[in-house]
């Protein structure tokens, strides 16, 4: 136990000493900064962004791939509307507050509604989910309106309108339903759009999902600032029972988010958001990528060094053979020929990593094995392992943390590189992936003042996170490198 502290206290001093003097590296500071700051961005990414990087799972409300948070592609930033002549930018407006009618209460709060030859009622259990919705029940030949105001601030269009509801009818052929949008003062219809009557399934609810990015139908909706009406009109020729639910109404603006949303065609991303989880990729993949090639170079590296003979020529003739091959060319077919996922690419950009680092562990080796320390310890019959992990290792692992910090960077911009080529694992987002998206979005050919806030943040974060490794290595260098070393 005494031995233990001894060690422990030891450590600690060593640990101290070598905090001091990594302070003295005004590089070295800069770097832990950086990278301490990225670190606190990837383990807060769900604190810093209430959104996903994709479209969430949903209800079966939208089709696959939409996220109605944010739904429109090429929005600004937010705050471009505190420029110069970018007051007038609509931002996404969301009027229906309860669009799933979880109960009877929230119904009568949001909706109006009148009609003829029916009864119209807010039902608590007969949902489309066995929560609350609108039930029409009509005696005869009739029409029922159901309506909630609201106000659009904009003197400008939005850029998109989507509209949902769940329909359930106990007569498909004698009844229709049509949603309006009217002037709130005189009621005259702005945009209207009927669903037919043969899309409506007896005793089942059918969910009816309308999606309008037509400048002219925006323009024709939304004319200007006001107060309107979205207006449910149901019609029946006869005795039925009518029941709505999911009644959602979604306007989009040219606005939206820190950094705006991308280019994705029906389904575009918030970019703050992108950008946010993208970093635990690159960490991810800069770190254990490099911790692994540097691991095995160093195993590798004891073993030819030490053992030498046959062992060291075939581990350097399969090293050479490895160093003469053009990297990115082969982990672009070695990716093609297996799959974009991203711990295969981990372990490629791993075992393509290994070779500098394993040649000059060996040549340290090759000189540390002629010293009289190792010859006395083979004298009083220490066995190889014992020697390679007692006497040699710690000679040599001061090469591993330098290798260590300056590999991540050439990782970090390798998985750019393959994903920005559009070989990325489609079940996460990066860096790389969102170059690559952006290049791809045919936005390019526009001038890339309009687009900066998608291109210019990864670029900058790749930089930054490969820059702040690079000067950590180069303070590390300097403090444990003996002919770069400082005496004070």
């Amino acid at each position: 136990m005494a031995l233990r502290k001894e060690r422990l206290k030891f450590t600690l001093k060593r640990f101290r000493g070598f905090w001091n003097e990594y302070k003295r590296s005004k590089r070295g500071i800069l770097g832990l900064i950086i990278l301490i700051f990225y670190v606190i961005i990837a383990l807060s990414a769900p604190l810093l962004t209430p959104l996903e990087p994709y479209a969430p799972k949903l209800k079966g409300y939208y089709p696959a791939g939409t996220n109605p948070q944010i739904a429109a592609r090429l929005a600004k930033p937010i705050w471009y509307k505190y420029l110069p002549g970018g007051q007038n930018l609509p931002e996404n407006v969301f009027p229906i507050k309860n669009h799933e009618m979880p109960n009877v209460t929230m119904i009568e709060e949001e909706w109006n509604w009148t009609g003829s030859n029916c009864n119209i009622v807010a039902s608590p259990n007969k949902g489309d989910r066995h929560d609350g919705c609108i039930e029409i029940n009509f005696t005869g030949s009739g029409s029922a309106k159901i309506w909630h105001q609201f106000s659009y601030p904009y003197p400008k269009r939005p850029q998109k309108l989507l509209i949902h509801i769940s329909i359930f009818t106990s007569n498909k052929s004698i009844t229709s339903v049509e949603i309006s949008l009217a002037n709130s003062t005189s009621k005259e219809k702005t945009y209207t759009h009927t669903i037919p009557s043969i899309i409506l399934t007896d005793y089942n609810w059918t969910a009816k999902y309308i999606s309008e990015d037509s400048p002219r139908t925006l323009n024709n909706a939304f004319p200007g600032k006001g107060d309107y009406l979205f207006q449910i009109t149901v019609t029946s020729k006869g005795k039925a029972t009518v029941r709505l639910d999911n009644i959602d109404l979604l306007i989009y603006g040219e606005i939206f988010g820190l950094l705006g949303t991308d280019g994705n065609q029906g389904r575009p991303r918030d970019i703050f958001t992108t950008l946010i989880y993208g970093t635990r990729i690159s960490l991810i993949v800069g770190l254990l990528s490099a911790a692994i090639s540097t691991f095995l170079g160093l195993f590798l590296g004891l073993v030819a060094g030490y053992i030498g003979g046959v062992v060291d020529e075939f581990i350097m003739r399969f090293a050479d053979f490895l160093l003469v091959l053009p990297t990115l060319p082969l982990l672009i077919v070695l990716i093609v020929t297996t799959s974009a996922s991203i711990w295969n690419l981990i372990i490629l950009l791993s075992f393509m990593g290994w070779m500098s680092f394993a040649r000059q562990v060996r040549s340290m080796v090759l000189s540390l094995r002629e010293r009289s320390f190792i010859e006395a310890a083979k004298a009083v019959g220490a066995s190889t392992s014992h020697i390679i992990f007692r006497h040699i290792v710690p000679n040599v692992f001061a090469l591993v943390y330098i290798t260590l910090a300056t590999s991540v960077p050439g990782a970090i911009i390798a998985e750019a590189s393959i994903s920005w080529l559009g070989l990325f694992d489609p079940t996460i987002v990066s860096w790389g992936r969102m170059l690559y998206e952006f290049t791809n979005s045919g936005v390019i050919i526009k001038p890339i003042t309009e687009y900066w806030f998608w291109v210019i943040p990864p670029g900058i974060a790749i930089m930054t996170l490969a820059m702040a490794f690079i000067l950590i290595g180069y303070a590390l260098d300097e403090i444990l490198n003996p002919r770069l070393r400082q005496r004070y």
